[in-house]
C-alpha cells in the first residue's frame, strides 16, 4: 500500500496524514503481547529508580520515582530492545509512504514506545514541534505513529494543527531562556484535529507540524509506537537521535533504509532555533518546567 496523488497533496497542504488499518491485527497482537511481557517484568522490579526523566542510556521513563509502584511512560529505543520492534520500523507499507513524503529516500532517525496513562498520571503533552528538538539542514523529516490499540477522543489521541508546518517556528524556551520542550506562548488551536483510529492505524506528521495530546480518560495505558525518519540529505545540526554520526558514522549509514550514502547535505532556507540549553531527559520532564 502506498499513497495516491490526493493523499500526497493532502499531506503537503496540511502537514499530516492518517492511514487506517495499515498494520495487520496479527502483527499488532504480537507486538502487544511482547509489550505486556516487557512492562510486567519491569513493573515487578524493586530496584531504585535513578533517572526519572529517562535518557538514551536509560531504557525506561517513569511517572514517579517510587520503586514500589512503577508507572512507565516510555520505553526508549525499542528497536534495540527486540527484533519485533525493529521489523515494524522497517515495515514496507510504512517505508513506502515515508519515501514519498520525504522525497525519495529514508533514513531511520529515532523511536520510542509511549504510554498514555489513565487520567492525570500521564498527563497532557503540550503543544510542540518536533523540529524544535532536532533541527536539520532541511526539514524533510517525519514522525510516524502506530496505534497499538483503538485510539479515540476519550483516550487522548494525537492532535495536530493543520497547515502549521508552513507557518512560524515557535520558541520552546521559557522566560528564563531554558529549553522546555513546549510552546510557551498562547497559540490558536481552534482548528485542531484529533487523529483517531483503530489499532493498526498509522499517522504521519511533518517535523514542523504543531501537535500534542490530551488526557486519557479510559482505564488503559494507550500504547503508541513512534518512529522518526529523515531524508538522507537532511543533516543533523544537534544531537538528538538514536545514532550520532559524529560518534559512529558507520552505524549512522546503516540507518539508511532507502537511498544512498552522502556527505553532501542539502541546505534549505528554513527557520530554526537551537534547543539549548537542554537536559538529556524526556519530553515529560522538560514540559514540567514553566
Amino acid at each position: 500500500m502506498s499513497l495516491n496523488k490526493k493523499e500526497l497533496n493532502f499531506y503537503k497542504k496540511n502537514g499530516y496524514l492518517v492511514k487506517e488499518k495499515l498494520i495487520s491485527n496479527k502483527e499488532i497482537n504480537k507486538i502487544n503481547s511482547l509489550i505486556d511481557k516487557i512492562i510486567n517484568k519491569e513493573e515487578k522490579k524493586k530496584t531504585k529508580i535513578k533517572n526519572l526523566g529517562g535518557s538514551y542510556n536509560n531504557n525506561f521513563v517513569y511517572n514517579s520515582n517510587s520503586s514500589n509502584k512503577r508507572e512507565i511512560l516510555r520505553l526508549n529505543n525499542p528497536t534495540y530492545y527486540n527484533k519485533l520492534f525493529f521489523n515494524l520500523s522497517r515495515n514496507k507499507k510504512i517505508i513506502n509512504i515515508a519515501k514519498k513524503l520525504l522525497g525519495g529516500s529514508v533514513r531511520f532517525h529515532h523511536c520510542k514506545l509511549n504510554f498514555k496513562l489513565p487520567s492525570k498520571k500521564g498527563g497532557e503533552v503540550s503543544w510542540h514541534q518536533d523540529w524544535a528538538f532536532y533541527p536539520h539542514t532541511n526539514d524533510d523529516l517525519i514522525t510516524v505513529g502506530v496505534y497499538l490499540e483503538d485510539c479515540y477522543e476519550e483516550n487522548g489521541p494525537l492532535q495536530v494543527i493543520p497547515k502549521s508546518h508552513k507557518q512560524k517556528i515557535f520558541s520552546h524556551h521559557n522566560k528564563s531562556k531554558e529549553f522546555v520542550g513546549k510552546i510557551c506562548e498562547k497559540i490558536n488551536s481552534k482548528n485542531k484535529k484529533s487523529l483517531t483510529g483503530k489499532a493498526g492505524t498509522v499517522t504521519f506528521h511533518h517535523v514542523r507540524t504543531v501537535h500534542g495530546s490530551g488526557l486519557n480518560l479510559k482505564n488503559s495505558k494507550r500504547p503508541l509506537m513512534l518512529f522518526g525518519y529523515t531524508n538522507t540529505d537532511a543533516w543533523p545540526l544537534t544531537v538528538d537521535a538514536s545514532i550520532n554520526p559524529n560518534d559512529n558514522f558507520k552505524k549512522y549509514n546503516q540507518c539508511i533504509i532507502v537511498g544512498k550514502k552522502t556527505l553532501v547535505p542539502r541546505f534549505e532556507k528554513v527557520p530554526l532555533i537551537i534547543p539549548l540549553p537542554k537536559k538529556n531527559v524526556s519530553i515529560y520532564q522538560l514540559q514540567k518546567k514553566n
